[in-house]
């Protein structure tokens, strides 16, 4: 069942300020960026996003959903949070595989599957911490993080509107509904992915994307003075993630 939006209601701005400002005051909540995020998305509705209402299909319930979205995503942050365990089981089929090819015992079997369970939890996390490093070093040039789905397709844009784009963490991780969603927009998204792949000596060698995205956000910045230019590496972000992890072991989980 598809989402309620606003996108296509014929509301009028000042209906919608006003909406959202006695949203903000009944919630005592206060962010210059959604505020940022709020002109934008005024000048460009298509990219409210559609928000599972159960029902209750209103104007002001949409609003109150759409700013504590945003809301809760400020209050947990990525690296703050506490992995939870996986809902489904091990198929014990694909472990007797594994155990009859390589000759492993039932224990070595259990350890490699706590090891799995460990890279998929980090697998889980890893696009938001992305996000986060991305949003602490960009932030000083005028840039505003859309967390808690609060524009349709985009996760990052600057504080005047006239740029946005998408976090990729690898080339081939866009869905055909995002894809398609970015290219209808009304206003230009463009998307960055951090992570390609070359072949070199039958090797598969990674290649990282950040001077590309270094180039976008120094090309549309709004503030920092014409001196200071963003600069962000592949070793500077392993530094982020070696300190958020060490700073949280319930980051990711084995069961």
């Amino acid at each position: 069942m598809a989402g309620y939006s606003i996108a296509d209601k014929d509301f009028k701005d000042n209906e919608l300020r006003e909406i959202y400002q006695n949203v903000k005051s009944r919630l005592n909540f206060t962010a210059d960026d959604l505020d940022g995020i709020f002109e934008i998305v005024l000048a460009h509705r298509d990219r409210f996003p559609a928000i599972n209402l159960k029902g209750d299909c209103t104007l002001y319930s949409y609003i109150e959903r759409w700013v504590k979205s945003y809301q809760n995503a400020i209050k947990n942050i990525p690296s703050c949070r506490n992995a939870k365990p996986k809902s489904s089981c091990v198929d014990p089929s694909i472990g007797m595989i594994v155990k009859t090819i390589c000759e492993l015992s039932d224990n070595d079997i259990e350890e490699g599957i706590k090891y799995h369970n460990l890279f998929m939890s980090a697998e889980n996390i890893h696009g938001e911490l992305l996000e986060e490093y991305i949003a602490f070093k960009i932030k000083p040039f005028g840039f505003i993080w859309c967390r808690g789905n609060a524009m349709a397709a985009i996760d990052f844009c600057n504080s005047n509107g006239t740029f946005s784009f998408q976090v990729k963490n690898r080339e081939n991780t866009e869905n055909s509904s995002s894809n398609k969603i970015r290219k209808e927009s009304t206003i230009f998204i463009e998307r960055w992915y951090r992570l390609g792949t070359k072949s070199e000596k039958n090797k598969k060698i990674p290649i990282f994307k950040w001077e590309a995205l270094n180039n976008l956000v120094n090309d549309h910045k709004t503030m920092g003075n014409g001196l200071s230019l963003c600069c962000m590496t592949e070793e500077d972000y392993q530094a982020f993630l070696r300190t958020k992890a060490s700073e949280n072991h319930l980051l990711i989980t084995n069961q």
